[in-house]
């Protein structure tokens, strides 16, 4: 039996792109997500990293939704602000790279 749930319109914008993409309805492609979301939280073998990773880019994906219909400026996704990144300048010891090896 079907059922009427509330979802936010950017997950609307996703799914529906997803979904066109992908040949299935919107309702398919929200409970092929439901799927892997509960395969993934079920399942033994994925750690916290790749739950992390997963829900970093869902994220990125909701923000590009967001700034492709107009709601979010692109700028506002910049983790660093355009002016600070126009005067910063990175220093690196004099031997930092001297070995080949990373130091960080």
């Amino acid at each position: 039996m079907a059922k009427s749930i509330r979802i936010s319109d950017d997950l609307y914008e996703l799914a529906g792109r997803e979904a066109g993409l992908m040949h299935r309805s919107l309702a398919q492609q929200l409970e092929h997500w439901v799927r892997l979301g509960v395969g993934l939280e079920l399942s033994g073998s994925a750690t916290m990293d790749d739950v992390r990773s997963a829900a970093v880019r869902y994220r990125q994906a909701r923000e590009q939704s967001a700034v492709r219909r107009g709601k979010r400026s692109a700028t506002t996704l910049h983790a660093i602000p355009a002016e600070l990144a126009k005067t910063a300048r990175a220093d690196f010891p004099a031997d930092a790279f001297a070995s080949g090896k990373k130091a960080w």
